[in-house]
C-alpha cells in the first residue's frame, strides 16, 4: 500500500503540480508583456500635445494617458476622498474634485493627488479649493478598481465624502449630475494639488519577469526531485529483480 501511494505522488500529484508551476510562470510572462505595453503607451501618449475640451466625449481608450487642458472651475463644496490609497508606504486618500467645464454641461473628476489620512479616520483632511475660473491640465485615466469586486454602500455623510473604489454610476447618483467617464490626474506642476507622482497602475515588467523566474525555478527543483525519485525507484526495482 505504501508503494502504491508513493507512486501516485511521484507520477500523478507531482507532475500536476509541475504543470501548475510552469503555467504560473507563463502567466507571469504574459503579464510582463501586458505591463510593457502599458508602460510604452504611457511614455508615448504623455509626450503628445495636450487635447482640449472637444476630446471629452470620446472613450477612455482613445485618450488614456493623454494630457487634456480645460477651462472652467472647481466645485469645492462636493468632493470625494478615495480611500485605501497609499504613497511611500503611508495610508491616505486621493482627492477627487469635480471640475465644471466652461461649456456649461460637462463635469469631469480631477484627481488632485494624495493626502495623508489621520490615525483617527473620523478626522478628514482639509481639501477645499478656490472656485475661481482657471485652466487645468490633467492626464486621462480610469478610476482605480479593487482586485476583488465588493458591493459597498456609499458614504452619505456631509462633504467631502469618503468612498472606496466607486463606479462612475455611483458618483453620478451622489452628484445628481452626469460625469465624463474617466478622471483627470492633475499635472504636478499646477497649484492646488497634493502629492502627485503619476505612473501606470501596473507592475513594471521586470517584476513580473522576476516572479516568472521564481515559478520556473520551483518547477525546475520539483522536476529534479521527480527525476531523482524515479531514478531511486528504478534502482531499487533492479536490485529486487537481481535478488
Amino acid at each position: 500500500m505504501k508503494v502504491s501511494l508513493k507512486r501516485i505522488v511521484i507520477f500523478v500529484v507531482i507532475p500536476i503540480l509541475l504543470i501548475f508551476l510552469v503555467r504560473l510562470g507563463m502567466w507571469q510572462l504574459h503579464r510582463a508583456e501586458q505591463g510593457a505595453s502599458i508602460y510604452e503607451q504611457f511614455d508615448r501618449e504623455t509626450q503628445l500635445p495636450a487635447l482640449d475640451s472637444s476630446s471629452l466625449n470620446g472613450h477612455l481608450d482613445d485618450v488614456r494617458f493623454r494630457w487634456i487642458e480645460l477651462q472652467g472651475k472647481y466645485l469645492s463644496s462636493r468632493q470625494f476622498l478615495l480611500d485605501s490609497m497609499t504613497y511611500e508606504g503611508q495610508a491616505g486618500y486621493h482627492v477627487l474634485t469635480p471640475f465644471a467645464v466652461n461649456d456649461g454641461v460637462s463635469w469631469v473628476l480631477v484627481n488632485r493627488g494624495w493626502v495623508l489620512a489621520d490615525p483617527d479616520r473620523r478626522v478628514l483632511p482639509e481639501v477645499s479649493v478656490s472656485e475661481i475660473p482657471r485652466v487645468i491640465r490633467g492626464m486621462a485615466e480610469s478610476l482605480p478598481q479593487p482586485g476583488l469586486s465588493l458591493s459597498t454602500p456609499m458614504n452619505l455623510m456631509p462633504w467631502p465624502q469618503v468612498v472606496l473604489f466607486p463606479s462612475f454610476e455611483e458618483l453620478e447618483i451622489r452628484f445628481e449630475q452626469s460625469l465624463i467617464p474617466y478622471q483627470l490626474l492633475l499635472d504636478s506642476n499646477l497649484p492646488d494639488g497634493f502629492s502627485r507622482e503619476w505612473k501606470p497602475r501596473a507592475l513594471p515588467p521586470e517584476r513580473h519577469i522576476g516572479y516568472a523566474i521564481q515559478w520556473f525555478s520551483f518547477a525546475g527543483v520539483l522536476a529534479f526531485m521527480v527525476i531523482a525519485l524515479w531514478a531511486r525507484s528504478r534502482t531499487r526495482l533492479n536490485d529486487e529483480i537481481g535478488r
